[in-house]
């Protein structure tokens, strides 16, 4: 006795008619096997126009390639690294301030001190070519103390500090 096969679709009670190669549900009957090939259809229509949406962007790519994605991210690595490296700078000149601020009165009483020795009788001549020499080393080394006080200084950490960004290409 030969069996008879129904339609995949649950509760249908018309013989199939049609199958589909493609999916799992192999026998349709006319009309399920109708709004099987439109979904279907609808389906393709979102795969074509997703097409259409990437050669779009494509076009856009060529005209201008610094927005490609990994361009952005360039471009962020950048900002974060620029915004990175302002917040450690400012942090120490916060942290300076105080001893430059602390410094500038001393050096100024230093140079206050040299200009008095300096200015002392100047139309007297009583003084050599050795005092000229004197007071210009101790007027450099005011200046040098003013620059690049002997109690802190600058210097680079050479611990990583921002991670650098590379291209790996395969």
């Amino acid at each position: 006795m030969a069996t008879i096969q129904s339609c995949c679709i649950k509760d249908c009670k018309i013989r199939p008619t049609m199958t589909c190669l493609g999916c799992s549900k192999l026998l349709y009957c006319g009309p399920h096997h109708k709004e099987h090939r439109d979904h279907l259809h609808v389906k393709l229509l979102k795969v074509a126009d997703n097409c259409n949406q990437l050669l779009e962007e494509i076009k856009a790519l060529i005209n201008d390639p610094q927005q490609h994605p990994l361009m952005k991210n360039i471009d962020e690595w950048e900002t974060q690294s620029i915004a990175k490296i302002r917040r450690v700078a400012q942090k120490n000149r916060e942290e300076l301030l105080p001893y430059v601020k602390n410094c500038i009165p001393q050096v100024e009483m230093k140079l206050a001190s040299l200009i008095t020795e300096v200015r002392q009788n100047p139309d007297d001549c009583g003084f050599m070519d050795t005092d000229i020499e004197n007071w210009t080393k101790e007027l450099e080394r005011i200046k040098a103390t003013l620059n690049s006080p002997p109690d802190f200084n600058i210097r680079l950490d050479s611990t990583e500090f921002l991670s650098k960004i590379c291209l790996k290409v395969e």
